[in-house]
């Protein structure tokens, strides 16, 4: 595995960097070239038919730079991709990604023996290749890009690593995950995979100091045998969403990157099996649950605590826990005493606590009470109220976040908070999450569904 880190390493810390079809005019790749070519990193644009891009010297072959290249980024057209390759492995480079489309996914014979040739070249060298049809790497450590991520922008690294097949969702994920306030460590998007696949990627994450959750987004998997072997060995939790679930499904999959989708059952089987592996069914899904295992403690028990303004949807998060086998927390009587003496007399103080509109002026009391209580492992908060009184009145949420973090921090119980209302109450908590670290979701669904992954993956590795 140590020889695997090496090879990965060239894609997430290059020391030397070919673009090979790099220009300046406004079409695929512009943005990473540009954004290259200004960074630290020692990059040398190549194209044929320029001199200069972006005050750069041009080189027309990657064998007339004079200096070590490590890792070539190749974004020529497809039918001269194969002799970009050649011309890459002449020059002694250690790592290839190519982003360029058009290969065996479109079914096309001849394009489908060009990926082969690509894919014999990566067998018969020591070069390493990711791609084709990918937008390749993005390293929130170092700022290191592939893809079109405008590190020029305010964009907050985070411990989140994830591994995509699809190139153009790479792109999303990032500009999504930075609206969210989800940190990502780093992405790596594949593509058709002659070459590097997931199981690489995946032992190079579980090794990497910088990533503590891994989530996946598998179309198919070539090395079946392997990817159990992984899986067996990962310490890390890891999200995995599978689609290809229907026959519909499948074909779809095999147009978009050439894969082969599987029967599903046995994917299932297989997540099933091994601890710390966990199927999601969408991407938000997927990244809310990451985001609790990146920012939360690991809870102790499977006893939930709610704190809740809606009756109704306290209701909700009572059947989702039920659903998924944890527990609704019986509070102590002593906890009860507690938030009586500040409460209104219609209060529901029963778990699920239901403050209703003394939501403001009883929370803190409530909150602290019910962390006290040995009986609980694990909060959910459910804010639902309307915007008209928080802005007239200017009712304080920033408080109720920060006094979250400090006590789930204080006393090692996860919280998350599930917010109902308008976009701009929903804004207002994520424009604070991220300084309090309290994850925010609009889901009540995948709230439970991270607890009761968090709850198995302490039981299952003894925490």
């Amino acid at each position: 595995m140590s020889d695997q880190i090496t090879d990965m390493d060239v894609f997430f810390n290059p020391k030397s960097i070919a673009i090979i079809g790099a220009s300046d005019t406004f079409k695929f790749g512009y943005n990473m070239t540009k954004y290259l070519l200004s960074s630290n990193f020692k990059t040398y644009p190549v194209n044929i038919n320029k001199d200069f891009i972006f005050g750069h010297k041009v080189f027309k072959n990657i064998n007339d730079i004079p200096d070590d290249i490590e890792l070539v980024i190749i974004i020529v057209r497809n039918e001269f991709v194969l002799q970009t390759v050649k011309d890459s492995v002449k020059k002694g480079v250690k790592g290839i990604i190519i982003e360029t489309a058009g290969f065996a996914e479109t079914g096309i014979k001849e394009l489908v023996k060009i990926q082969e040739e690509i894919e014999k070249i990566a067998k018969n060298s020591n070069v390493r290749i990711i791609g084709p049809n990918c937008v390749g790497i993005t390293n929130f450590n170092n700022k290191f890009t592939t893809a079109e991520t405008d590190f020029t922008q305010s964009i907050d690294g985070g411990t989140i690593s994830v591994i995509a097949q699809s190139g153009v969702l790479g792109n999303i994920f990032i500009e999504w995950s930075a609206s969210q306030k989800i940190g990502f460590s780093k992405t790596i998007t594949l593509g058709n995979k002659v070459d590097v696949d997931e199981i690489d990627i995946l032992e190079y994450l579980e090794k990497d100091a910088n990533t503590n959750v891994i989530t996946v987004y598998l179309e198919g998997v070539k090395r079946g045998p392997k990817l159990v072997e992984i899986l067996r060995k990962l310490t890390k939790p890891v999200l995995i969403l599978k689609n290809g679930r229907s026959e519909i499904g499948s074909k779809a999959v095999l147009s978009h990157t050439g894969s082969i989708a599987g029967n599903d059952k046995i994917y299932d089987t297989i997540f099933k099996q091994y601890s710390g592996i966990y199927r999601v069914n969408n991407f938000y899904e997927m990244f809310n649950i990451a985001q609790v295992f990146a920012t939360q403690p690991l809870p102790k028990g499977k006893n939930i605590a709610i704190i809740t303004s809606s009756g109704s949807l306290g209701i909700i998060a009572c059947d989702e826990i039920e659903r998924l086998g944890l527990n609704l927390a019986v509070l102590n009587e002593l906890t009860i005493q507690k938030m009586k003496s500040v409460s209104p007399n219609w209060t529901s103080l029963k778990n699920p606590v239901d403050l209703g509109p003394s939501l403001f002026t009883t929370f803190s009391h409530s909150l602290k009470a019910i962390l006290n209580d040995e009986c609980v492992d694990a909060l959910l908060y459910i804010f639902a109220v309307p915007q008209m009184p928080i802005k007239a009145f200017s009712l304080p949420i920033t408080p109720q976040l920060r006094e979250m973090r400090n006590l789930s921090t204080k006393l090692n119980k996860p919280i998350i908070t599930c917010v109902f209302g308008s976009r701009w109450i929903v804004e207002y908590f994520l424009k604070h999450s991220d300084k309090y670290k309290i994850p925010i979701m609009t889901q009540i669904s995948h709230a439970i569904k991270a607890f009761k992954f968090m709850h198995d993956f302490a039981v299952s590795n003894k925490i």
